[in-house]
């Protein structure tokens, strides 16, 4: 059973796999510099007031900041708790 969502419309405190990302190559190496690859977990921890930037977790120890535009190309499968 396939139950991807955006990563933008992740659940605040959920965690997930990513299992795609659209793009070009040179958007999903970008990605895939601060952690952001097919596979690793990813938490969103915060979604800032007033602006499009969400706080996503990478792993269990990198912290990232990514616009809701941008986490619109990532793919993920939220995790069972």
């Amino acid at each position: 059973m396939n139950n991807s969502v955006l990563l933008s419309d992740l659940p605040l405190g959920t965690s997930a796999r990513i299992t795609a990302i659209e793009g070009a190559p040179a958007w999903q190496r970008r990605l895939a510099a601060v952690g952001l690859t097919v596979g690793q977990t990813v938490t969103l921890l915060r979604r800032a007031p007033f602006s499009q930037t969400l706080a996503v977790r990478v792993g269990a120890l990198t912290d990232v900041a990514i616009r809701a535009t941008d986490a619109r190309t990532i793919l993920v499968e939220p995790l069972k708790t």
